[in-house]
């Protein structure tokens, strides 16, 4: 039984749901998405163009990556991709929401302002797979068009631009410092939150041959770390034991609750203004704060969807447990956390964000 990966090296969540197919031990195969499977296959499945895809060997098709790893979590035998202590599932949530939505910040920078010629040219390879270099160039810059438009939408401008950078370096000494002490955010395997943060530093800032020289010369821990995961070397150490959150965790999660926390909560309170079922994919713009300066970013809803997931798991925990994840928030600048209420229930019909 073979699974079809609608994927791309380039794309961001196919590095994430690729890695954790291969990890799980998923048979599948990959097909990079021409113009023409775009239009023919994936558009009339899903309704808008988006990779990647998984489609399932009775014709299903499972659009996110957390669907796409639940999906297989529920019908699959093997490890789990959830650390055993259910603090530590908390804190996977958290890091899953800071991975997906918030590195996209250096993701984006580094990759249209280091990067730009070569992933154009990366883009046309995509699309028009059997064409000449030139005419790939060409499709390139328009696809490539509306990536980039989006980039100052997402907060990255020119006075953004040296804080973006600040905090990702910032990110990367953090990360370092726990890899020194640990194969995995977990120990000595990989989890959810492993597997989240490989999407943006594998396709983004390893793989974009720019951002891949500041990562190697800056962080050759992480760059070690990205390597084993997409080369499958998993290591045979265990998860760490007792529901223990290691302090070498705790940077970046200070890193989390300072910089995404107030985007998250504006992002909040504009949603609870929504009437509508069906929501847009950004309410507007809120403020966001790095390093002293502060820019705009667009209010993605998707955003609360993955924090969702970490509130959940934290009406899970007992009073013991709570109180444990309590004084991690506590260390990390996270207390607003311990309150915090969405403002409408979210979830995904017809493969679209809408209220619950």
């Amino acid at each position: 039984m073979t699974y079809i990966l609608y994927a791309a090296p380039i794309s961001l969540f196919s590095g994430k749901a690729r890695a954790y197919l291969r990890w799980k031990g998923v048979a599948f195969e990959e097909i990079a998405p021409s113009t023409e499977i775009m239009k023919t296959k994936l558009m009339p499945a899903i309704g808008w163009p988006v990779i990647p895809v998984l489609e399932t060997p009775d014709g299903a098709f499972i659009q996110d990556t957390a669907d796409i790893i639940s999906y297989f979590e529920a019908s699959e035998t093997g490890p789990s991709v959830y650390p055993n202590g259910p603090v530590q599932h908390y804190v996977t949530e958290l890091l899953h929401t800071f991975a997906d939505q918030w590195l996209t910040l250096p993701a984006m920078h580094y990759r249209w302002n280091y990067n730009e010629a070569w992933v154009l040219e990366e883009f046309g390879k995509l699309a028009m797979p059997d064409a000449d270099r030139k005419m790939q160039i060409e499709i390139g810059n328009k696809r490539g068009a509306m990536f980039k438009a989006m980039v100052p939408m997402l907060g990255v401008t020119p006075d953004t631009a040296q804080a973006i950078e600040a905090s990702y370096l910032g990110f990367l000494d953090d990360f370092s410092a726990h890899l020194e002490q640990h194969d995995f955010i977990f120990g000595g395997q990989p989890s959810l939150a492993d597997f989240a943060l490989y999407g943006p530093l594998y396709a983004h800032l390893y793989r974009d041959p720019a951002s891949s020289e500041i990562m190697r010369a800056h962080a050759p821990n992480v760059a070690r770390w990205v390597e084993r995961l997409r080369d499958g070397n998993y290591g045979d150490g265990d998860l760490i034991a007792g529901d223990v959150i290691p302090d070498t965790l705790l940077p970046l999660l200070a890193r989390h609750n300072a910089e995404h926390l107030p985007v998250l909560s504006a992002v909040n309170a504009l949603l609870g203004e929504q009437d509508s079922d069906d929501l847009p994919r950004a309410l507007g713009m809120v403020p966001f704060t790095l390093k002293d300066v502060t820019g705009q970013t667009l209010a993605r809803p998707f955003s609360l969807f993955r924090l969702q997931a970490a509130l959940d798991q934290y009406q899970t925990l007992d009073t013991d447990q709570t109180a444990h994840a309590n004084r991690v928030l506590e260390a990390t600048q996270g207390s607003a956390l311990k309150g915090f209420v969405m403002a409408k229930r979210l979830t995904r019909r017809n493969y679209k964000l809408a209220i619950a």
